[in-house]
């Protein structure tokens, strides 16, 4: 599925690999969630093309307010990739195999002008991105969906547990309540025994 490492406490883990963009389909983004947390790693490039390393993410699962998928334009993808065509094309006459690398980074910019964004919105309304290949939009989605529902579950579960503390609270008040008032109950009776002492019987 993916190569995060779960604790053994954490539940129900569901994720998937997808492609950064469409020319280089070999480098994988990868998202994954349980019960506790998200993860996600994704593969930096320089151009769109040459890989750089990656950056890994973890968000904790309460933190997360939802999960959106979206479909972007990415206007820089598109100018670069139009420059870099234009320096390629004028590069045919003098350079080939210069031309011909052009070209390509190019082509890898103008495949990127059209990504899928999946979007871990938190409670302040920050958002944590992750782009990938708008050919697996279909699949992202589907794992977005899946991921939300387990947020709704921690969301639910957290209110559970805050209403099973209010319940405890409320009843240790009512307990602690009852017990003074018997303890001062059980005052007022001595009181009353000590000041009417009875009458020794002949």
């Amino acid at each position: 599925m993916t190569e995060f490492t779960f604790a053994p406490g954490e539940k129900n883990i569901i994720g998937d690999r997808f492609s950064p963009s469409v020319i280089i389909f070999w480098l994988k983004t990868s998202i994954a969630a349980s019960s506790t947390r998200i993860q996600y790693t994704t593969p930096n490039t320089l151009f769109g093309l040459i890989p750089l390393g990656a950056d890994t993410k973890t968000i904790p699962l309460r933190n997360v307010a939802s999960v959106d998928t979206s479909t972007k334009f990415n206007l820089g993808s598109l100018v670069w990739g139009v420059v870099f065509l234009l320096i390629g094309l004028g590069c045919l006459d003098s350079s080939v195999a210069v031309a011909l690398v052009l070209i390509l980074v190019a082509a890898s910019n103008l495949a990127n002008t059209m990504s899928a964004q999946l979007d871990f919105v938190n409670q302040a309304g920050g958002r944590n991105s992750v782009k990938v290949s708008i050919l697996e939009k279909d699949k992202l989605m589907q794992l977005a969906q899946n991921i939300q529902r387990l947020v709704f579950a921690d969301v639910e579960g957290q209110r559970h547990q805050e209403s099973m503390d209010m319940a405890q609270k409320q009843y240790t008040a009512q307990t602690r309540s009852v017990l003074i008032q018997q303890q001062m109950l059980d005052q007022q009776r001595k009181a009353t025994a000590d000041d009417n002492p009875s009458m020794p019987t002949e």
